[in-house]
């Protein structure tokens, strides 16, 4: 039985071709908005007339600069790129457009990007040239457990269609950002608060159509082009081609109620309190890590630290109190204890939208807990924060691996972080200068000094493994951190689908490791 079926109503023209055998649906959108760059020097861009061409090829769908939708379209998420936007945006409909796009890019040697929801966190969506967007392709359905969706679909898209009024049954495991492409979110694994016990959006992915470099179109599962298969799996996207649909085998919700906690620990002239909440985090996780999902964040608090935690727990509130309790235990300054319905638990985890800004985030896999002096040591760091940073400066334990995320071997796949216990993500942000000639613009020397700070401090508790989907311009070795092991059998994949290395940017999967 059909439960949905539709195109998500964001854009104008809502109309299609299915071109694709089968049906299938569902693409780029990122979370990391998916990207390419053509293999070409850039220039200060092609002649008027050769974009006429272009747009001659895709009547009403290239935007230029003069467009009142430009700004929107081709500024990046991450403002430290802001200054590589680009001299047209191609708004896709389907694959031909996708294919037609890069066969002209290739053809007038123009550099080229492909993005999706845009939060590529470095430059892998942004081009001086080109911009290959998805945002029209916005079909999405689902059959049973099927869910079908098309490249534009984001967070927000699907979150709109599994609750059915609060009645669903029905989702997939993803991200919380609503604007995040599942697309993006899948093909660099794709974690999240309910990822230890429902696994990686990538775990539940069975089926995917992917636009070469040559403009042909081919499907990819677990049967047809396994090799490939198993590299959108974890790779990232715009290595490969240009993925544009998708199918997941969707999964029964746990359970009708959820408990949400946030607790929050306010330190003044001591970080004792920061130091028990982490233990105790790690504690409750250790314990039975598919029960809970969620975060504990540590900034910079006037006199100290500040510690909070954000969760929701599989159980009851009565039972998820007990659970909790390590936490509980400790003095807050503030509890927020609910236990909702399943689906507004889903929605109480989503993070409000925010606009495009300009910021730095380092991730590092722990497989281990972080001791009581690594905590510290993090916490001696956080009170050193730069005035300019304010509130947006933190160190963050993701619990959003681990538990059925850890089930699958390294191998299986190409997320290669099965045994990874949590996360560890440090973040900062801070405000722009009105105009920036370079790309990327560069990090003001306090906090750029504060971050390697916080990352020498936190580096010896991890693997030394980053998360693809949270890309870090700033990596000694990017391809060992984000793929390990599986690296030299993605750079066979690229060889076999790429061998021109038409899909590349600057940590992108090289043709030889």
């Amino acid at each position: 039985m059909v439960v949905f079926t539709g195109t998500i109503p964001r854009v104008s023209d809502l109309s299609r071709r299915h071109v694709l055998a089968g049906g299938i649906a569902l693409g780029i959108g990122a979370l990391m908005g998916q990207s390419a760059a053509a293999r070409a020097t850039p220039s200060t861009g092609a002649p008027s007339s050769k974009w006429r061409d272009l747009g001659r090829l895709l009547p009403g769908r290239l935007v230029r600069p003069d467009a009142p939708s430009y700004p929107a379209l081709a500024t990046p998420r991450n403002l430290r790129f802001a200054a590589m936007m680009p001299q047209a945006v191609a708004l896709c409909r389907d694959a031909d457009d996708i294919a037609t796009a890069i066969s002209w890019a290739r053809r007038t040697q123009t550099p080229f990007a492909i993005r999706g929801g845009g939060h590529n966190y470095a430059d892998a969506s942004s081009s001086r040239g080109l911009i290959i967007s998805t945002r029209r392709m916005t079909k999405i359905s689902v059959d049973d457990r099927k869910l079908q969706a098309q490249a534009g679909v984001l967070n927000s898209d699907v979150a709109r269609v599994l609750p059915q009024a609060g009645t669903g049954t029905l989702m997939l495991p993803g991200g919380t950002c609503p604007n995040v492409g599942i697309a993006g979110l899948t093909l660099g694994g794709g974690i999240g608060p309910n990822a230890p016990w429902a696994g990686l959006t990538a775990d539940h992915l069975r089926q995917a159509t992917m636009v070469t470099a040559t403009g042909d179109v081919v499907v990819t599962s677990g049967r047809r082009n396994p090799d490939l298969f198993w590299a959108l799996r974890g790779a990232a996207g715009g290595n490969f081609g240009v993925v544009t649909d998708m199918t997941y085998e969707l999964v029964e919700i746990p359970v009708p109620r959820a408990t949400t906690f946030l607790l929050e620990y306010q330190v003044g002239g001591t970080n004792d309190l920061a130091t028990a909440s982490a233990l105790a985090w790690q504690q409750i996780r250790r314990t039975e890590a598919e029960l809970v999902g969620g975060t504990w964040t540590m900034s910079a608090s006037t006199g100290g630290v500040r510690a909070r935690v954000r969760a929701q727990v599989l159980l009851p509130e009565d039972q998820a109190r007990d659970f909790m309790a390590p936490l509980l235990s400790l003095p807050s300054a503030r509890q927020e204890i609910v236990e909702r319905s399943w689906w507004e638990t889903y929605e109480w985890y989503r993070t409000p939208i925010s606009p495009p800004s300009s910021f730095w985030d380092r991730s590092l896999f722990i497989e281990q807990d972080l001791d009581s002096i690594a905590v510290e040591r993090l916490a001696g760091v956080m009170q050193r924060l730069p005035a300019m940073l304010a509130d947006s400066g933190s160190v963050s334990s993701y619990g959003w691996v681990g538990g059925r995320v850890s089930d699958p071997a390294p191998q299986s796949s190409a997320y290669v972080h099965r045994a990874a216990t949590a996360l560890l993500v440090m973040s900062a942000g801070w405000s722009s200068p009105d105009s920036s000639k370079t790309s990327p613009a560069p990090v003001p020397a306090g906090v750029r000094d504060w971050m390697q700070e916080l990352w020498e401090t936190a580096y010896p508790s991890s693997n030394g493994q980053s998360y693809q989907n949270f890309p870090d311009p700033e990596l000694a070795n990017p391809l060992a951190a984000y793929y390990g092991v599986n690296l030299q059998r993605l750079t066979q994949v690229k060889r076999d689908w790429d061998p021109q290395d038409v899909f590349t940017y600057a940590q992108g999967i090289p043709l030889r490791a």
